[in-house]
């Protein structure tokens, strides 16, 4: 794959879910109305030159290149609470670090409910529990996915102020926070923890632009015979979304991860397709 084709297609569905409506706070606090749903289509490509190791060194990498494509649904079943899925599949290519991984197949898959017990104006709050299938990927520096299956707790928080002008459309900034953990039901461990966080700010009714920090902290585990080291993660991505009908939204931005232990120095562009029913 050539270089700058690595560098034209990637899609996250995670800043996707944030863009509910023009109304609301665009962060996936808020929950649907019953009957309404919203579906994700992403296409992610990234690249890297090295992996960061575990005394946060860096590694150089002969190559490394990912192809992620997502969706991602949301459906509000009653007052307050919605349906949340999303499955993926990745084309992964690596070699360096001693290995060398040439993988095709599907990334986890997640099925949950999520419940809003918070609203007012400018604010919501919710939390949403989620089965999560084992991806077919295994190795936590390639692929930050489950091992096995989980069950994970998600709290998510967000508000919204308009900053200037009567126009309730125009110059709005909006905030997300969610903390999330998870439980490996095979290993009978709290696997992982995970800060996600969101700014945003929409200067008219067509325009948005966001920017989101993750951080991950995955713990050691036993698979088998082998033992899989632990992995941290910081990234940062910055976006920007353009509304190109009625509900519907397409967006474009650049991720980087910029620190971490036992994980790729990834970068790349992404694009998402987001509409609404």
């Amino acid at each position: 794959m050539g270089q700058n084709l690595k560098w034209v297609l990637l899609c996250v569905a995670a800043i996707a879910a944030i863009l509910h409506s023009a109304e609301k706070a665009h962060a996936s606090a808020w929950a649907l109305a019953p009957g309404e749903a919203q579906l994700i289509m992403t296409t992610a490509v990234s690249e890297a030159s090295s992996l960061i190791g575990s005394d946060g060194n860096s590694i150089a990498l002969s190559d490394f290149s990912k192809v992620d494509s997502r969706l991602y649904f949301e459906w509000g079943l009653f007052k307050s609470v919605m349906f949340v899925g999303q499955a993926g599949h990745q084309t992964i290519n690596f070699q360096g670090a001693g290995s060398d991984v040439n993988f095709s197949g599907f990334d986890e898959t997640k099925l949950g409910l999520q419940y809003e017990f918070r609203r007012r104006e400018g604010e919501a709050a919710s939390v949403l529990a989620s089965y999560v299938i084992d991806g077919s990927l295994d190795d936590p520096r390639l692929n930050i996915g489950g091992r096995n299956d989980e069950v994970e707790f998600r709290a998510l928080y967000g508000c919204s102020k308009k900053v200037e002008g009567d126009d309730p459309l125009k110059w709005v900034w909006f905030a997300d926070v969610q903390l999330a953990s998870r439980y490996d039901l095979k290993s009978d461990i709290v696997s992982r923890w995970q800060l996600d966080t969101t700014l945003g700010i929409k200067p008219n009714e067509k325009w948005m632009w966001l920017g989101q920090l993750y951080i991950l902290d995955i713990k050691e585990q036993q698979i088998a015979q082998f033992t899989t080291p632990s992995v941290q993660q910081a990234k940062a991505e910055l976006s920007f979304a353009y509304r190109i009908r009625p509900k519907r939204y397409a967006q474009l931005g650049l991720t980087q991860t910029f620190a971490g232990r036992n994980i790729v120095k990834e970068r790349g562009l992404f694009f998402a397709i987001w509409q609404e029913f």
